[in-house]
């Protein structure tokens, strides 16, 4: 049983950390993309600044000079949207140790209620194997006959005594 916990754990540790690198990659991609715009900016600015603005159809610039504002904004884009998504992972994360932790209770419960079935079998058996060695310890009771009033005895003795003569036996009244 702990083996296989330790291998489901290992697992599970081996998907966090594929989906940490994953995100790392992404987070890598997604900065040097940042810095390549970043470097295409000011480039265009030192380029406004010494010559007129280039003429291009380019849909990702804007006609506008950009500034050391407009970069600062983009940077606080950048940032904001850095933080949401970190925001994000944190609670993914949170939730995923959620997760792990009640997996661990209900494995723990499902531990404890196999002993528990288990203690129950056992005493069942031991009830069982308790009972069937009383049945074969108690012999079997035979009632004892019951005792004759005195006013019944003088018949009983007659009937006897009849049947004696007969040559049959008596039948027994109390049966």
């Amino acid at each position: 049983m702990t083996n296989s916990h330790d291998s489901q754990e290992a697992a599970h540790l081996e998907k966090l950390r594929s989906q940490i690198s994953t995100d790392i990659e992404d987070m890598q991609q997604k900065e040097t993309s940042l810095r390549e715009y970043e470097q295409r900016l000011r480039l265009l600015v030192e380029h406004a600044h010494n010559s007129r603005p280039p003429q291009t159809a380019n849909q990702f610039y804007s006609n506008s000079n950009p500034t050391s504002a407009s970069v600062d904004a983009e940077w606080e884009k950048y940032r904001r949207a850095h933080a949401l998504l970190e925001a994000a992972r944190r609670g993914l994360c949170d939730d995923r140790l959620a997760v792990k932790d009640r997996e661990e209770k209900l494995q723990l419960r499902e531990e404890e209620v196999a002993r528990r079935e288990a203690w129950v079998a056992m005493r069942e058996q031991e009830l069982e194997a308790l009972t069937q060695s009383r049945a074969v310890e108690q012999p079997v009771v035979v009632a004892p006959k019951p005792k004759t009033s005195f006013t019944a005895a003088p018949f009983l003795a007659a009937r006897n005594l009849l049947m004696r003569n007969s040559g049959s036996t008596p039948p027994n009244p109390h049966s």
